[in-house]
This record gives structure tokens, sequence and C-alpha cells, in this order.
């Protein structure tokens, strides 16, 4: 059923491309109006915040989206338990699951797959969703991929990334049917050394991953240490900068395609492959960029509303990512709505000496995605070559989250083989100032080298 189900998901978004840009507002509309009502009857969340803004049961089926208060991740997480629409969901058993999963394709009470991040902002947030709405997801990361069609010929594609948690971009990768292509998922947080021996071994026919990841592979193919030969190139999780975009053009050949996902979301827009420029799938995903006050505006912070997760309703929720959108349509032919430009994480690599020489990275996802039960928010601060300070607001039993840190951290330097060459230090604080002079929040604050 699991097939079917996915094909009719595809089906749906390939008709939704044919559509115009009236076409295109009138099926959000449609989509949005369903999910308000569903939400409002069985998110107590939502019945009581909306009520609070004097919004009323019989204001639902008139209301307009811009006329909605916007929320956030903290909100969301205050209120988790009332927010979601199964009475079944609770934020501490869901926590408990994240830390003991086996691996990104696991189930959540055989049912719900289960996201969680804290990006650029620092803190976590978790992001559930229901099988059906599971099947859409997977269908908007075929869009974005290219790969129309379940039945997809079998490619090796190798994926480097975080890969051993239950992040969105892993878990989008693993939505590819594994009997139909040949997966290789390369953990971002491996010895550089591992990296070329499997990627040399595996030849892949599509590279996919992190675009630094796919800059990394781009600059060990240059420098000789990889031979790889790809047709495809498609880039998720960090900005693909222009640098990035000519180093992997120069190295195989291949003009990346840029997605753009978010655990909020997954997958919910893409870059066409005809003129590369990045089109929000607005069928299933309703954007609106706001100022500071709330205005709508060509460019400002996104708010979100997914039209599709019905389990954790987010509507008109605030992301942190600054976007300016375009005015002019594509030249090819898509009524998708277009996005200018993308402001989302500017974190750098942490790089740390080995007592044997040379050295090693951490990614800055890596550390973005870092969780343990209890954490409520992180900030990691370099303060030497080989040292790590880790700054952190608790909940719960801080004498067991913090435990939890250390051995989730030790993990971390484990797995690059740096658990030898650094220390790091976990501080508990009550709160975590933002920036003094850019006034945002810096989750990795790199070594200022002389």
């Amino acid at each position: 059923m699991g097939l079917v189900k996915l094909l009719s998901a595809v089906l749906s978004v390939r008709r939704a491309e044919k559509l115009d840009a009236q076409q295109l507002m009138e099926l959000q509309g449609l989509r949005f109006r369903k999910l308000l009502k569903y939400a409002y009857e069985h998110s107590k969340f939502y019945r009581a915040f909306y009520l609070d803004y004097g919004i009323k049961s019989a204001d639902i089926e008139e209301i307009g989206l811009e006329d909605l208060p916007i929320i956030d991740k903290s909100i969301m997480m205050e209120n988790y338990d009332d927010l979601v629409t199964d009475e079944a969901l609770k934020r501490e058993q869901i926590e408990s699951f994240i830390e003991t999963a086996a691996d990104s394709r696991a189930w959540y009470k055989g049912r719900y797959k289960v996201v969680h991040t804290s990006g650029s902002s620092g803190a976590i947030g978790l992001f559930v969703y229901g099988a059906d709405e599971w099947e859409i997801s997977k269908a908007l990361g075929l869009r974005a991929t290219g790969f129309n069609h379940p039945v997809y010929r079998r490619k090796r594609i190798v994926f480097i990334a975080a890969t051993d948690g239950l992040f969105a971009s892993v878990s989008s990768f693993y939505n590819l049917q594994s009997f139909l292509v040949k997966l290789l998922p390369i953990s971002i947080s491996s010895p550089i050394e591992k990296i070329r021996e499997q990627i040399n071994r595996f030849k892949p026919d599509v590279i996919t991953g992190y675009a630094s990841g796919l800059n990394l592979l781009a600059q060990e193919q240059l420098a000789g240490n990889i031979d790889i030969a790809p047709s495809e190139a498609f880039c998720t999780g960090d900005p693909l900068t222009a640098s990035y975009r000519k180093l992997i053009v120069d190295a195989f050949g291949v003009n990346p395609v840029n997605m753009y996902g978010s655990s909020e979301t997954m997958t919910m827009a893409a870059e066409c492959s005809e003129q590369h420029q990045m089109h929000l799938y607005h069928d299933w995903v309703a954007t609106q960029v706001v100022t500071d006050d709330g205005t709508v505006s060509r460019t400002g912070k996104l708010v979100v509303t997914n039209l599709y997760n019905f389990t954790q309703p987010l509507i008109r929720y605030q992301m942190n990512d600054v976007i300016e959108m375009e005015d002019s349509p594509c030249a090819c032919g898509s009524s998708m709505p277009l996005i200018k430009s993308i402001a989302g994480r500017t974190e750098e690599f942490l790089w740390f000496e080995r007592s044997s020489g040379g050295r090693d990275f951490i990614h800055p996802i890596v550390l973005a995605e870092f969780f343990v039960p209890g954490l409520e928010k992180l900030q990691f601060s370099q303060t030497s070559s080989n040292a790590l300070l880790m700054k952190a607001v608790l909940g719960g039993d801080q004498e067991q989250v913090v435990k939890a840190i250390h051995r989730r951290m030790s993990e971390i330097l484990s797995e690059k083989g740096l658990q030898d060459d650094v220390r790091f230090e976990v501080q508990v604080v009550g709160a975590i100032d933002n920036d003094a002079k850019t006034g945002k929040f810096q989750l990795i604050k790199p070594l200022v080298r002389a």
C-alpha cells in the first residue's frame, strides 16, 4: 500500500505543476481552509490561542491566512502536547524515542515519523508526521530531485550529511525506494580518510547531501584523492554558495540542483533544472515573508504553513531564515513563486588539531542537530585549537541531562577520531544572549585565529 499511496501523492504534485498562478492559489486556499478547520477542532492549543485573539469558530470559514497570529518554535514547544492533534503524542515520550531510536528509518508507535532540529536558533524543535503525510513529503522530495516517478531506474546514489539521527535531510534520503536505487549514506562526521575510501569504492552516479559536503567532495576530487564521475548533484541542508557551486561544476562537470527544506515542512522548494531558479512549492506549503513588525513584504523572515501535516499543524509558523522573493516569473514556465535569496545557517566548521598531525572538522549541522532530552538551548564556542565550551540551558533533572550531553558529544568526537585530541566543557546557564553586534543568536562561535 505504501507504493500505491506514494504514486497517488506523486501524481498529485505533478498535476499541480501544470496549474497557472490563479489555479495554484485556489488550490492552496482550499487546503489551507481544510487544515485550519481541522486544527481549530482537534488542537487544544490552536482553539485557545485563536480565541485569545477573538477568532471564533464561525470565523474559521472566512478568515484569511494573513489575519491569523504568528507562532514560532518557542510557542510550539511550550504548548507541544496541546498543539498536536493526537493525544497519544507527548513531548517527553517523543524525546525519549529520539534518544533511543536505532536509525533514521524508525517509526514512532509504528505510525509516525519524527524529525528534530535546533538549527540556527539553538532551540530544540520536535516535528511529527503521520504515515499519509509522510507520503506527501516523499512526493515533494521526488519532485525536487526530478525523480517524478517512484519506479526510477536503478542508480547508485550517495548522501553525505549527518546520518545517525532523526534529521529531516537523512530521513528524506531514506524516502527513496531502496529496492529501486542503491543507496550509500556517508556520515559527514567520519574521518576524511574513511570518506575518501567509501566514495571511491561506491562510484556514485548521483551525489547528494549538504552543500558543504558536496563542496568537500569537489575539493577531494580536484586534489586527486577521489575519482568519481557523477551525472547529477543535489544540495540541501545548508546554503549552496556561488563558490561551492563553481567548485562542484569544476570538479564533476555537473551543475548542482539546490533544494530547500526544513524539519517543519521537509522539502518546500527547489531549483528548476532549466534555469536553476528556486521555486517555492505553494501547492503544499503556504509561505509569507514578513518584517519584524509582522508586515508582509518581499524581504524578511519566512513564515510557513504546512498544508499537509494535520498531526502537528504549523499555521503561520515563523522561521529564522531571511528570504527575498523574486518578482519576475521564471523562464521555465512554472507558476510556483521564486525565491531570490535565502539567508539561512551561516555557522562555520570547527577545525581541531590532531596530535598525530593534520586537522579535521566537526560539521556545523552535526552541532545544529545536537539533541538530548531535557536540553532546551545550546551554544558551542571553540576556545582553543583543541578545546570546546558548550553553554546549555536545561530543563528537568540537570545532572542527568549534563551526563547525556557528555555522552552525545563524546560520540561525535569518537566518530571523527578526535576523542583523544579535543576536550570539552559543559556550562549550565540560565539563558544564552544573542550576539551584541548582530542581535542574532550565534549557535557556533569558531576560534578567532591570529
